[in-house]
């Protein structure tokens, strides 16, 4: 593992699920989306296409939330996931995290600036901050759906060519799914570390960490 504190001049942030922690009514939110993509590419009511998707996640003991799509004949079935995960309306369960805050603002000091790179679009993500407690001030850059998609590699090559003078092993990119958050940014050069991990993967070669407040002891 590299010493952060020595090699990192950039640090930047995923929003969804790393801002914040998953629970119940954010899974609902999560799940009301994809009951609607699912009625849609079945044609059937959303009541029916519930159905369909219960009675194989089974509150999370049966499929995954992607294999169950893929099971369904639903195409594309990981970006429709990482959709609902960005689009789904969860702004009003979200809730202030004063310690997560204080952290968010010990990094910016000791690093210059942090950066948000989001799969959300800039209206999303705005009210998500908003519920959160987070100023959008907090954040020297904002990236957002509107600018450059994360799943291209677009948005990483954007965020790195805010900083010219910076080699991409120079920046940390913190989030929480390994498609989008790890292994495409790594192909860049970028360092990366996932949050709210409950298992941690053995061929996931960053650290994984249970709450991004352990992010202290990497970076402060």
């Amino acid at each position: 593992m590299i010493d952060y504190r020595n090699v990192i001049r950039v640090v930047g942030f995923d929003l969804d699920q790393t801002l914040y922690p998953k629970s119940p009514e954010v899974d609902a939110a999560i799940q009301g989306y994809l009951y609607g993509k699912i009625a849609e590419h079945r044609g059937v009511s959303r009541d029916v296409a519930a159905e369909l998707f219960r009675e194989r996640y089974r509150e999370g003991r049966g499929l995954g939330g992607t294999a169950t799509l893929r099971d369904l004949g639903i195409p594309n079935a990981s970006a429709i996931i990482q959709e609902a995960l960005e689009a789904a309306d969860i702004a009003e369960f979200l809730k202030p995290d004063p310690t997560l805050l204080a952290l968010l603002t010990e990094i910016r000091e000791r690093y210059g600036s942090i950066d948000l790179i989001t799969g959300s679009n800039r209206s999303n993500a705005e009210k998500k901050l908003s519920h959160l407690g987070i100023p959008i001030t907090l954040f020297s850059h904002l990236i957002t759906a509107d600018d450059a998609s994360k799943s291209t590699g677009e948005a990483y090559e954007l965020w790195c060519g805010r900083y010219p003078d910076v080699a991409p092993r120079q920046f940390l990119y913190v989030g929480d799914r390994v498609r989008s958050d790890y292994e495409i940014p790594r192909r860049l050069g970028i360092e990366t570390v996932l949050v709210y991990v409950k298992t941690p993967d053995p061929g996931v070669l960053c650290p994984q960490l249970a709450s991004p407040l352990e992010l202290r002891a990497l970076l402060l």
